[in-house]
């Protein structure tokens, strides 16, 4: 008898994100499924996944739209420190699909709620952060 062990490195210490953010897709999609959408082989997805195989600009670009995020998001956080969570990604898509006025009212609800105290904006436009 004998059984497979499986050796998953954390989150904070892998190569990349690739990984998480497949598995946090409705139905935790597979490497198979992946390596589908983007015309690869499973191989290909595991051996990204683990750093065994160099992660190109084209790979992060295919799999970041299949994965639907931005290709940097696919980076280790020790790389993109700026990259969004996924729940924040999640509040992200809900402001995006909601209406003018749903907009307005999550917006009265956060000012009361976690006022923001971050960079300083112009219209739609993030002025740089001042550094220290």
């Amino acid at each position: 008898m004998y059984a497979e062990v499986y050796h998953f490195v954390p989150m904070d210490l892998a190569p990349n994100r690739i990984r998480e953010l497949r598995m946090a897709k409705p139905g935790k999609w597979s490497q198979q499924k992946l390596a589908d959408l983007i015309g690869v082989s499973k191989v290909t997805i595991s051996e990204l996944e683990s750093g065994k195989m160099q992660f190109t600009q084209d790979y992060m670009r295919r799999i970041a739209a299949a994965l639907d995020c931005a290709p940097a998001d696919l980076l280790p956080v020790t790389e993109n420190p700026e990259a969004l969570s996924l729940e924040e990604r999640r509040l992200i898509n809900q402001l995006r699909a909601a209406n003018e006025e749903q907009r307005e009212q999550v917006h009265k609800v956060a000012d009361v709620i976690a006022p923001f105290t971050g960079p300083e904006t112009t219209g739609d436009q993030l002025l740089p952060r001042k550094r220290a």
